[in-house]
C-alpha cells in the first residue's frame, strides 16, 4: 500500500513538472497571431519589401505578436462564406457601403473602447466615421476617402485643339477669363467624344462601367447631376426605391445616345480595371474614376503622369452637381480575439494608418510616399481619415515635399469636393448597382431597341424588394 502512495506521488510530481514545463514553453514560444488582410499581391515585391519592414519593426517592439501575411481582396459576392468559416483575416478593408451589412451579420468587431483607449475617437473625420457606426458603436477606422471625378488624357485634348501649351510646355486647362476648357456638362464630354471619333481609329470619347457593380456605383453619381436628388426615397418611414426617376431616367439616356453615336465601346461588360485599361493603351480620352486610384494607369500602362489631370464630376441638367463621396476602411474579424484587435490597431500605426505623428507612424507614412515614388505614381493631395491638427500639420508638409504633379490639373476637384461631395445612397448599394448594371448592360448591348425608362422600372421593382427588407 505504501509503494503505490509513494507511486502515486511520484506520478502526480511529474505531472505537474510536465505541467509547469508546458506552461513556460507556451508563455514564452506562443504568440498572438495577426493576419493583415491589406498584405500586397506576390507580384508586387516592392510593396511587399516595405510591408515585410513594417512587420519586423512591429514585432521587435512587441515581441508578443506575430504577424501574418494574408494578401485578401473584399468581395461583397463572397465574404460570407469567408466569415462563416472563419477564413477572415483579422483585419482586411472593405468599402463604406459595406460595415452596415457586416455589423448587422456579426461579422465585424466592435471596436468603439479600444478606439477610446488610443485616444483616436475624436482624432477621425466625423462624415468617415458616421459610416462604420452603428446605435453609437464604431466597428472600423477609415483608410483614406474619396471622390468621383473625370480623368483627362490631357495629349489627346491638346491634339485636339480643345487645350493649349504655354511657353513652359504644360498645358492650359483654362480661358484668359479664367473658365475652364475642359468639359463641366454631360453635353461637353459628348462634343469632345465625336471630335475624339473623327480624329483617331478605334478610339472612343470615353469608357462606361456596367459589370461587377463598378457601373451602377459610377451611374448613381451621374443619375444625381441630372438632377435626381436620391436613388432612395425615406417616405413616411418606409425606404422607397427610385431608380427610375427623371434623373436617372435621363443619365441611362444620355448613355444610350452615347452608344448609338458609337462614342463609346458597344463591349457590354466593362468592370473597375477596364476604366485604367482603356486609358492606359489611349483607347478612350476620358472615365469616370476614384480620386484614390489615379496611379492606376500609371503603374500598370506606362501612362504619363504629366499627361493627366482630373477635374470635377460634370454636370448634367446644367444644375446639378455632385460628387459621389466614399472611403476604404479597416474592419476586424467579429471572430478576433481582443488581444488580436488591439495588436492590429497597433500595426496600422506602423503602416502610417493612424492618427498619431510620433517617428514610428512618420517614419512609415514617408515609406509609402518613397515607394510611390520609386514607381513614378502621380502623388497628390488625399483625403484625409484623421483630423487633429497635429497630424494635418504633418500630412499637409509632407504632400507639399512629395506631391509630384502640376497641381493646376487638378485643383477645381480638390477646392470643390468639399461642398458637391455626396455620400452613397443608405442601404444595400451593392445590391442596386448590381440591378443598375443590367440596366447599363442592356444599354450598351441592344442600342437600337434598349427603352431606359422600362429597364430602370424593373431595376426599380427589384431593388424594392431589397429594401422591403428594412424593418
Amino acid at each position: 500500500m505504501k509503494k503505490k502512495i509513494l507511486i502515486s506521488v511520484a506520478c502526480t510530481l511529474l505531472l505537474t513538472m510536465c505541467l509547469a514545463v508546458f506552461a513556460a514553453c507556451k508563455k514564452s514560444g506562443d504568440k498572438v497571431v495577426i493576419t493583415v488582410g491589406m498584405w500586397p499581391e506576390a507580384s508586387q515585391k516592392a510593396d511587399i519589401e516595405v510591408f515585410n519592414k513594417w512587420k519586423a519593426s512591429f514585432e521587435a517592439d512587441y515581441p508578443e505578436y506575430e504577424i501574418k501575411p494574408a494578401a485578401y481582396t473584399y468581395s461583397p459576392d463572397t465574404v460570407t462564406a469567408k466569415a462563416e468559416s472563419g477564413q477572415l483575416p483579422t483585419v482586411f478593408q472593405t468599402y463604406f457601403t459595406e460595415p452596415q451589412k457586416l455589423i448587422t451579420s456579426k461579422y465585424i468587431a466592435d471596436i468603439t473602447d479600444l478606439l477610446h483607449e488610443f485616444g483616436w475617437y475624436d482624432k477621425m473625420d466625423t462624415t468617415m466615421r458616421e459610416a462604420v457606426t452603428s446605435d453609437g458603436r464604431v466597428y472600423g477606422i477609415p483608410r483614406d476617402g474619396y471622390g468621383l471625378g473625370l480623368f483627362l488624357n490631357l495629349e489627346m485634348f491638346y491634339e485636339l485643339g480643345e487645350i493649349d501649351k504655354g511657353a513652359d510646355g504644360k498645358y492650359i486647362l483654362y480661358d484668359n477669363d479664367g473658365a475652364p476648357l475642359y468639359p463641366t456638362t454631360f453635353a461637353d464630354v459628348k462634343r469632345v467624344s465625336e471630335l475624339v471619333v473623327a480624329e483617331y481609329e478605334n478610339t472612343y470619347g470615353m469608357v462606361i462601367l456596367s459589370a461587377n457593380k463598378n457601373g451602377g456605383w459610377q451611374f448613381s453619381n451621374m443619375a444625381w447631376n441630372f438632377g435626381a436628388s436620391a436613388l432612395q426615397v425615406n417616405d413616411g418611414g418606409k425606404w422607397k426605391s427610385a431608380l427610375n426617376s427623371k434623373g436617372a431616367v435621363d443619365a441611362l439616356n444620355w448613355i444610350l445616345d452615347m452608344r448609338q453615336n458609337d462614342l463609346i465601346s458597344s463591349a457590354s461588360s466593362n468592370s473597375y480595371m477596364d476604366w485604367y485599361r482603356n486609358i492606359g493603351s489611349k483607347t478612350v480620352a476620358m472615365a469616370i474614376a476614384g480620386s484614390d486610384a489615379l496611379s492606376l494607369p500609371v503603374t500598370n500602362y506606362n501612362f504619363n503622369k504629366d499627361d493627366i489631370a482630373f477635374v470635377p464630376m460634370p454636370t448634367g441638367d446644367g444644375v446639378s452637381q455632385n460628387a459621389l463621396y466614399g472611403g476604404t476602411p479597416y474592419v476586424f474579424s467579429s471572430k478576433a480575439s481582443k488581444e488580436q484587435i488591439k495588436g492590429a490597431m497597433l500595426f496600422l500605426k506602423y503602416m502610417g494608418r493612424s492618427p498619431e505623428v510620433d517617428e514610428v507612424s512618420t517614419r512609415a507614412m514617408e515609406d509609402g510616399n518613397r515607394l510611390a515614388q520609386s514607381k513614378g505614381m502621380p502623388i497628390l493631395p488625399t483625403i484625409k481619415p484623421w483630423v487633429n491638427e497635429e497630424y494635418l500639420t504633418y500630412a499637409n508638409a509632407l504632400e507639399a515635399q512629395f506631391v509630384n504633379v502640376n497641381m493646376d490639373y487638378y485643383k477645381d476637384f480638390f477646392s470643390t469636393i468639399g461642398t458637391i461631395k455626396k455620400a452613397e445612397e443608405p442601404y444595400y448599394c451593392q445590391e442596386m448597382y448590381g440591378y443598375l448594371d443590367n440596366a447599363i448592360q442592356e444599354v450598351l448591348s441592344h442600342p437600337a431597341t434598349a427603352n431606359p425608362q422600362a429597364l430602370l422600372t424593373t431595376a426599380n421593382g427589384q431593388f424594392q424588394t431589397v429594401l422591403d427588407k428594412l424593418k
